[in-house]
């Protein structure tokens, strides 16, 4: 439940705003940052997860039938990147939610 609710803060209060938005330049910093880390942290490695699972996919079809079959790339690349950005986003919190809180 609590994380639940820290996922839901970051993406209301960080994410989902532009860093002009904050007032002072430290939470201007903060969240600047936080937003990078989520980029990096999540996103990208997601994405690099998932089109790794992508590829081979597409490589153990492409042995099963001994044809070049590119088709299973794409929506196991997609299924990975959805499943791992959840679970490194649910991961990462914690840290995503300490950063937010400038007053500390």
């Amino acid at each position: 439940m609590a994380i639940n609710l820290r996922m839901q803060f970051f993406t209301k209060y960080v994410l989902d705003r532009r860093v002009r938005d904050y007032k002072t330049p430290v939470e201007k910093d903060w969240m600047y940052i936080a937003q990078r880390e989520y980029w990096h942290y999540v996103n990208v490695r997601a994405a690099a997860d998932g089109a790794a699972a992508g590829l081979t996919a597409a490589m153990i079809r492409m042995f099963m039938v001994k044809k070049m079959i590119w088709w299973p790339m794409a929506p196991v690349a997609i299924a990975t990147y959805v499943y791992r950005s959840r679970t490194l986003f649910a991961f990462h919190n914690k840290k995503f939610f300490d950063m937010c809180n400038v007053g500390e």
